[in-house]
C-alpha cells in the first residue's frame, strides 16, 4: 500500500501528463488513429476468425443432419430411456423411422418419413418454424424443399401425399395422403431431407412389426445386442420401426469416453454409436487452417502497428526531449518519466480502443456474410474472447511500441537534452566524444547551408533533403519499412490470385457450359436409375434446338458383375501395394475390403459408359491417354474399348496401371472387345452413384462409343447431356433451363461454367478478401506513417527553417526542399518494394502456388498503380504542411 508521501510524489507527474497531453492534441490525435486502425483490424480479424470457426462448425451440423455429441440407431424404447436418464446425459432425442419417400417428383432426393420428437426435429435443423409438428395420423411437416418439389405451396392446411413401401425388397407401396400443419427452410446442406408424422401414424404402420419383434426384445434390452430394429423388422429388408437416439453431453471433450462409460454404466455395451464429426480433432484442425489466414493477419498488424506507434512515440520524445531534460532538472526520476509516458500511452489506449472495437466489429458484421458466401446460414460471434483479446493485442502492440522511446526520455541528461533537436532520438551517452561529435555534424550542416548558393540549385537541394533523411535514420527507416511491408503483402497477395487458372478449375469440374443429369445421377443413397425418365427426348430436343448451340455430348451408364481377366488381376495385385492398401484403409476401409475381395474372388463391378462428342473429345485428349493411344476412326468401329485407369495426377504414370492392359480382350455384357487405351479419369464423366441393385463389388470403369452402348443396352436412357453454347446466347440458354426448371421439373440437376465460377469466387472469397483487406490497411498504416514523420519533421524544424531563410534561401527553394525530401522517402520505398516484391512473387508466391488449378504469372501490378499515387503523397503532404507553416511567423 502506498503512503501519503508517495502519492503526493506522483500528482505532479500527474498533472503534468494530463497537460501535456491537451497541448500536443495533433500528435495524439495522429496516435489515437493509430490506435484504432490498429485494434480495428485485430478486431476485425478476430472476429473473422472467431465466425469462420462457429459457422464452419455449424455447416458440418447442417450436413452431418444434427448438432448433438452423439447418436445411436437400432435400439429399443427402453434402451433409450437407460440412457436419458444416465447423469452424464444433458438430454436425448427420439426419432423412428418408417420409410423413404418414392413420390416421382423426389427422384434423386432423400426424404425419410419419420415421427420426431420436438428435441429431435430442433437438434436437426427441422423444427417446423411456421406451423407445428403433427399430432394426429393424418397431419405431416415437411421442409419447402420438399414441398417445392412436389409441388406443394407454402400454406399450412395444404394436402400433401407420400408413396412409400414398408420393405424395400417388395414393389406394394403405401400412399398416405396428409394435412401440412408446419415447415421450415430445407437444410440444403444436407443429402437427407425429413418428412415429420405423428407418433399415432408411426404406431400404426409399425403395429405388426412389434408384435413380431415381442419374443426377442428382452434379450435386446438386457444386452443391448439387437439385430431387428426397435419395432422387431430386419434392418436388411426395411427401415419400418428403426428408431434413432440423438444424445446431448454436458461437455464436448473426450466424447467417445463418456461414451463408453454410459454404456457400460447402463449395461448397453453392445450397441455402437457415432460421433458426431463436427466435434472430431479432424474438425477442429480444418476450423484452424481456414482461421489460419486471420491469425497470420494478426502478426501482420502488430507489426504495422507497432512501427507506426512506435514512430509516433519516437517522434514524440524527440520534439520533447529538452522537456524531459528540465524536468530531470527540476529533480523528476527515471521511473517517474516513464510513468509520465506509459500514462499518455494509457490515456490514448483509453481514447483509441473502444472506437476500434467497435468499428471493428461492424466491420466484421459486414465481412463474414461476404467470406461465406451467405446472409442467410451466416453468424457473427460476439464472443468475448474477440473484444478481450483484441483490446489484449493492441493495448499489447502501444505498451511494446513505447518501451524504446520512454527508456531514451528517461535516460536523457539536462545538458544533452538541451544539444539535440531532430536528430536521431537514440539517447546520447554523455561523454563528451558523441556530443563534440554531433556538434560537428550541426556545423558541418549549417556549413553546407551557407555554401548551397555556390553550387547548382538541383543538387544542393536535393542533397540537403537527402541528408535531412539521415538525421534520423530510425525514423526514416521504420517509415519505409512500413510503407514497403504494405506494398509487398499486397502484391504477393495479388500475385496468389492472379495465378489461379480458371479453365484448370472448371475443366475438373464441368466440360461444357452447360451439363444436364438424370436426377438419380448422384443418388447415392437409392442408387442410379438407368431407366429414369429426367432427361426426356423432348426435353433434349429442345435443348438441342438452341440458338447458338456450337457442340453436345451424351453419356450412358450401364453396370454388372464382370470376371477380371488375369491380366487384370495381375495389374491389380501390382499397383496395391500392402502399403497403399494400409493407407487407403485410414479414410476408406470398405472400399480396401472391396478390392482384397475383388482381388480373391475375381470378380469385379463393370461399370461401362456409352460416350460421344464433349465428354468423349475430352477424355480421349493427348494428356488425358495413360497408356496405348487412341485411334477415332478405329474406336468408331466398334471393336474397341476405353478402359479407365486409377486416380492420379496427369502426367503419372504408375509402374503397373490397375486396368486391362492396352491390346488386351475384356468381355462385356457378353461380348469381346479389345483395350485400345487407358485414361485418366475426368471428374465430370466417371463421378456418380453406383447403379441400383449393384452388387457392392470394387469397380472398374470402361468406355463405348454410344451407338456401340446402346445395341447392347437399348432399355437404358441417359444419364448426361452436355451443351456447349457461344459467348452471344447463353443467357438465353440459361434462361431457357430455368423456365423448364420452374414449370416442368424443379429438381433437374443442371452444372454451368458460370454456377461453377461462382462458386469457386464464393470458396475463395474468404482469403482472397482478408489478404486484400489486410495489404490494404498495412498500406494505409504505412500513408499515416509517411504523413505522420513529414508533419512532425516539418513543424519541429520552425526554428531551422527561420535560419536557413536568414541566410538566403527561398520559400520556393525551402518547399522544394521538403518536396524533394518526401521524393525521397517514395523513391527508396518504391525501390525496395520493386526489389523484394519481385523476390516474394518470383520465388514466395511461385512456390505456393505451384500445381493444382494454377498458372504462375508474374506480376507486379499492384505496385505500378501504386507508384504514381504514393509520388503524388510525396508532393502533396510536404506541400500542404508547408502552406500552413507558412501561416504562422518564422520568429
Amino acid at each position: 500500500m502506498k503512503t501519503v508521501s508517495e502519492k503526493k510524489e506522483l500528482s505532479p507527474i500527474r498533472v503534468l501528463g494530463s497537460r501535456t497531453f491537451r497541448n500536443n492534441r495533433g500528435r495524439n490525435l495522429a496516435a489515437i488513429l493509430a490506435i484504432i486502425l490498429t485494434t480495428l483490424m485485430f478486431t476485425t480479424l478476430f472476429t473473422l476468425a472467431q465466425s469462420l470457426n462457429r459457422n464452419m462448425i455449424e455447416m458440418t451440423f447442417r450436413q452431418t443432419g444434427s448438432d448433438t455429441q452423439a447418436s445411436i440407431r437400432g435400439l429399443t424404447e427402453e434402451q433409450a430411456a437407460r440412457i436419458a436418464a444416465h447423469p452424464d446425459v444433458a438430454g436425448t432425442g427420439e426419432s423412428i423411422v418408417l420409410g423413404l419417400a418414392e413420390n416421382t417428383a423426389l427422384a434423386g432426393s432423400s426424404v425419410e418419413i419419420r415421427w420426431a420428437d420436438d428435441s429431435y426435429a430442433a437438434h436437426s435443423f427441422s423444427a417446423p418454424t411456421t406451423g407445428r409438428m403433427p399430432q394426429t395420423a393424418d397431419e405431416a411437416a415437411l421442409d419447402t424443399a420438399t414441398l417445392d418439389r412436389l409441388g406443394v405451396p407454402h400454406e399450412l392446411g395444404q394436402t400433401v401425399t407420400l408413396e412409400w413401401r414398408k420393405d424395400l425388397n417388395s414393389d406394394e407401396k403405401i400412399s398416405s395422403t396428409f394435412t401440412l400443419v408446419g415447415f421450415w427452410e430445407g437444410n440444403e446442406s444436407s443429402y437427407s431431407h425429413f418428412a415429420w408424422v405423428s407418433r399415432e401414424y408411426a404406431d400404426a404402420m409399425t403395429e405388426s412389426a412389434a408384435e413380431a419383434a415381442n419374443s426377442g426384445s428382452e434379450e435386446a434390452a438386457d444386452t443391448g445386442k439387437a439385430s431387428v430394429n426397435a419395432e422387431g423388422t430386419d434392418s436388411a429388408n426395411s427401415y419400418l420401426g428403426l428408431r434413432m437416439l440423438q444424445i446431448s453431453l454436458y461437455t464436448d471433450q473426450n466424447i467417445e469416453g463418456v461414451m463408453d462409460g454410459i454404456l457400460a454404466d447402463t449395461g448397453l455395451t453392445g450397441l455402437e454409436y457415432n460421433v458426431n464429426l463436427a466435434y472430431s480433432p479432424e474438425m477442429n484442425a480444418s476450423a484452424f487452417q481456414e482461421s489460419l489466414p486471420m491469425y497470420v493477419g494478426m502478426v501482420l498488424v502488430f507489426v504495422a502497428g507497432y512501427l507506426i506507434i512506435y514512430n509516433i512515440f519516437q517522434i514524440s520524445v524527440t520534439a520533447d526531449i529538452q522537456f524531459y531534460g528540465r524536468l530531470k532538472t527540476l529533480g523528476a526520476s527515471t521511473r517517474q518519466i516513464r510513468k509520465l509516458l506509459y500514462g499518455q500511452a494509457d490515456r490514448l489506449c483509453l481514447e483509441g480502443i473502444p472506437a476500434g472495437l467497435l468499428f471493428g466489429w461492424l466491420l466484421g458484421m459486414v465481412l463474414v456474410p461476404v467470406l461465406m458466401g451467405t446472409a442467410e446460414q451466416s453468424s457473427v460471434s460476439a464472443s468475448p474472447v474477440i473484444f478481450i483479446g483484441s483490446a489484449l493485442f493492441s493495448w499489447l502492440t502501444v505498451l511494446i511500441s513505447c518501451l524504446r522511446p520512454a527508456r531514451i526520455a528517461a535516460k536523457v541528461s539536462p545538458v544533452e537534452a538541451l544539444r539535440m533537436s531532430d536528430a536521431d532520438g537514440s539517447a546520447p551517452s554523455g561523454r563528451r566524444g558523441k556530443a563534440a561529435a554531433a556538434h560537428s555534424r550541426r556545423a558541418s550542416s549549417t556549413h553546407s547551408l551557407r555554401a548551397h548558393r555556390l553550387r547548382p540549385e538541383n543538387a544542393s537541394l536535393f542533397s540537403m533533403a537527402l541528408a535531412n533523411l539521415g538525421r534520423n535514420r530510425k525514423r526514416t527507416v521504420t517509415v519505409i519499412c512500413s510503407l514497403t511491408l504494405g506494398l509487398v503483402l499486397l502484391s504477393c497477395f495479388y500475385a496468389q490470385s492472379a495465378a489461379f487458372d480458371m479453365e484448370k478449375y472448371l475443366a475438373s469440374l464441368t466440360l461444357a457450359d452447360f451439363e444436364l443429369s438424370d436426377n438419380t445421377n448422384e443418388d447415392y443413397f437409392n442408387g442410379y436409375n438407368p431407366h429414369g425418365s429426367t432427361l426426356s427426348a423432348d426435353l433434349v430436343s429442345q435443348a438441342e434446338a438452341l440458338n447458338g448451340l456450337e457442340e453436345t455430348g451424351h453419356l450412358y451408364s450401364a453396370q454388372m458383375d464382370w470376371e477380371m481377366t488375369e491380366d487384370t488381376i495381375q495389374n491389380l495385385a501390382a499397383f496395391y501395394t500392402e502399403d497403399r492398401l494400409a493407407d487407403w484403409e485410414t479414410y476408406d476401409s470398405a472400399g480396401a475390403d472391396q478390392l482384397r475381395d475383388a482381388l480373391d474372388s475375381g470378380l469385379a463391378s463393370a461399370i461401362v459408359l456409352g460416350l460421344d462428342g464433349i465428354p468423349l473429345n475430352a477424355i480421349t485428349q493427348d494428356d488425358c491417354i495413360m497408356s496405348g493411344s487412341y485411334d477415332a476412326q478405329e474406336f468408331s468401329t466398334g471393336n474397341y474399348v476405353l478402359a479407365v485407369g486409377p486416380s492420379v495426377e496427369q502426367g503419372t504414370i504408375p509402374d503397373a496401371i490397375p486396368a486391362p492392359t492396352a491390346g488386351t480382350d475384356v468381355n462385356l455384357n457378353g461380348r469381346n472387345y479389345t483395350v485400345m487405351a487407358v485414361v485418366y479419369p475426368l471428374n465430370p464423366v466417371t463421378a456418380g452413384a453406383s447403379q441400383q441393385g449393384a452388387s457392392g463389388r470394387f469397380e472398374m470403369e470402361f468406355i463405348l462409343p454410344t451407338d456401340v452402348f446402346q445395341a447392347q443396352w437399348p432399355d437404358h436412357t441417359l444419364r448426361k447431356l452436355f451443351l456447349n453454347v457461344d459467348d452471344a446466347h447463353l443467357e438465353e440458354a440459361q434462361a431457357f433451363l430455368d423456365s423448364y426448371m420452374e414449370t416442368v421439373n424443379p429438381g433437374l440437376p443442371v452444372v454451368s461454367r458460370q454456377s461453377m465460377a461462382s462458386q469457386y469466387e464464393a470458396e475463395t472469397r474468404s482469403s482472397s478478401i482478408t489478404g486484400s483487406a489486410i495489404s490494404i490497411v498495412i498500406a494505409l498504416v504505412g500513408i499515416l506513417n509517411f504523413v505522420n514523420s513529414m508533419v512532425t519533421a516539418i513543424v519541429s524544424r520552425r526554428r531551422e527553417f527561420a535560419v536557413i531563410q536568414s541566410i538566403g534561401m527561398t520559400k520556393k527553394q525551402l518547399r522544394r526542399m521538403l518536396i524533394d525530401e518526401g521524393l525521397c522517402y517514395a523513391v527508396i520505398t518504391l525501390a525496395a518494394s520493386y526489389l523484394l516484391g519481385s523476390l516474394a512473387v518470383g520465388i514466395g508466391v511461385r512456390a505456393m502456388v505451384a500445381g493444382g488449378f494454377t498458372t504462375f504469372r508474374f506480376t507486379l501490378l499492384p505496385l505500378i498503380i501504386c507508384t504514381p499515387i504514393l509520388l503524388l503523397f510525396a508532393v502533396l503532404i510536404p506541400c500542404i504542411c508547408f502552406r500552413n507553416l507558412e501561416k504562422h511567423s518564422i520568429v
